[in-house]
């Protein structure tokens, strides 16, 4: 039984993520609205992009370009 569960989550995995994010959007959009949402999205994808580690090594070295120019 539990196999059988696993085994329908991995092989539809996308489709329960993106019924997950479709429930958060949904549940901002109604209780904020939709610029509030937006920035909250925004905000959330500044996140995501900081905390990959290619993006901070990136970040890095353009600041210390800029430092020594």
């Amino acid at each position: 039984m539990l196999e059988k569960i696993i085994e329908n989550f991995i092989l539809n995995f996308k489709r329960y993520l993106y019924a997950v994010l479709g429930l958060i959007s949904g549940i901002l959009l109604v209780e904020y609205g939709v610029l509030k949402t937006i920035f909250i999205l925004i905000l959330a994808f500044v996140g995501y992009k900081l905390g990959d580690r290619d993006f901070q090594e990136k970040l890095k070295k353009q600041i210390l370009n800029r430092l020594k120019d």
